[in-house]
């Protein structure tokens, strides 16, 4: 026989679930009452107005009015509020830190943007995340008891038991713990993820995942890396390392290392960085004139990929050779996620998308390349819903995520 202890638990977690499915199907209607909450998820009358009552005491819900009646007294309608409470995401990067605050509906109601102190180490970029926290705050003029909890969106490999940040090449971090850091300095709850897949978390809550329920988002910029979602969830992986996809050799005979440390991977030949590297070594060697020279006026230290992207959109031949190798890499890079994964779609945010076509053009050109021949499936490859604020969305998604699931505390 199942002892008490169990059956609590058991009705914990179902009542969970329950709220869960009907806080989801509030949202995603503009209103709706609760005799049609009934009818579409299955539920009895006195448990959808038992957790409908919770939503409003929560301040999920609120009551907007009263439907058209059918014979009865008229439905009274509900939809989703969020109004009331707010989330801080935080876009984490090498050369500048985002943040924004937004309530749970999403809206954006305040943004600040700092430069990164790299040199400064783990205790000044703390510093830096809470003194932009305290300052979002204040310019919002949101009470801090209603900010629900702080993500963060980092580039590095994450440990999904422990939140471990093991090691993070942009930051030169080893086995940092980031929310013990973060805790020291502030009391809030605080989420945190690889950057790639905050952004692919973004485009589940908020973007294509209304579409698609297996998809892949690659980040398309400094570095690279993939998001992975199968049946509408984030793939981690068995320790939270899945997505590495910058990691991945895609030229074994290359001597160029990447800053995994790895010799030919995708990332040090093909990332932002990977195209600025390359085209270095191709003007110390090469005599012939080139637009790039005439940007760069002699400094190599001023090539980055869009000096590059912006020549070779212009015609540039040498601009061009070293964006085309890139591009090459990139194919053979996406066939092998089409290949392993056989995904609905492939995003690509990050800032190697702000080329436009010729980047996009390549793409689909070079993966069509090694296609399958006898699979006539063409999976579509889009730019992120959301552009250069792509990460920061995830990164707010990330907490409104929890609190939808219920996982934190009010």
């Amino acid at each position: 026989m199942m002892s008490k202890l169990k059956k609590g638990k058991d009705a914990s977690y179902v009542n969970r679930l329950n709220k869960i499915e009907v806080l989801k199907l509030i949202r995603e209607s503009k209103q709706i009452s609760r005799a049609d909450i009934v009818k579409r998820i299955n539920l009895s009358a006195p448990t959808v107005t038992r957790i409908v009552e919770g939503l409003i005491s929560d301040k999920l819900a609120i009551m907007v009015g009263e439907g058209d009646s059918t014979g009865g007294r008229p439905p009274k309608l509900i939809k989703f509020d969020g109004s009331d409470d707010f989330v801080i995401g935080i876009d984490l990067g090498s050369t500048s830190i985002r943040g924004g605050i937004s309530d749970l509906k999403g809206e954006f109601i305040a943004e600040i943007e700092t430069s990164t102190d790299l040199e400064g180490g783990v205790d000044k970029i703390c510093i830096q995340v809470v003194r932009l926290i305290e300052k979002l705050i204040l310019r919002s003029k949101v009470s801090k008891e209603k900010v629900l909890g702080v993500g963060l969106a980092i580039a590095g490999l994450i440990k999904v038991e422990s939140g471990m940040v093991e090691f993070s090449p942009v930051f030169n971090w080893r086995k940092v713990d980031f929310k013990n850091e973060l805790e020291k300095h502030l009391k809030l709850p605080i989420f945190y993820d690889n950057v790639t897949r905050v952004t692919a978390l973004g485009e589940l809550v908020n973007g294509v995942g209304k579409k698609y329920s297996n998809f892949i988002c690659v980040n398309a910029g400094f570095g690279i890396g993939a998001g992975i979602i199968i049946n509408g969830k984030l793939f981690y992986g068995s320790r939270g390392y899945s997505g590495e996809l910058g990691h991945l050799v895609v030229d074994g005979k290359s001597d160029y290392v990447g800053k995994g440390s790895i010799k030919g991977s995708f990332e040090s030949l093909a990332s932002g960085y990977g195209i600025a590297e390359a085209a270095k070594r191709k003007m110390r060697n090469r005599k012939e004139n080139s637009k790039i020279s005439e940007i760069i006026n002699g400094d190599l230290r001023k090539i980055t990929a869009k000096v590059v992207i912006d020549c070779a959109r212009n015609g540039d031949l040498l601009a061009l050779e070293i964006f085309d190798e890139a591009m090459e890499y990139w194919g053979v890079a996406l066939d092998a996620l089409i290949k392993l994964f056989n995904p609905e779609a492939i995003v690509i945010a990050g800032g190697l998308i702000k080329s436009g076509d010729i980047f996009f053009e390549r793409l689909r050109r070079n993966i069509l390349e090694h296609k399958l021949a006898d699979v006539e499936d063409e999976v579509p490859i889009l730019p992120s819903s959301f552009g250069s604020d792509a990460t920061l969305i995830g990164a707010k998604s990330l907490v409104i995520s929890k609190v939808l699931q219920f996982e934190t505390y009010f």
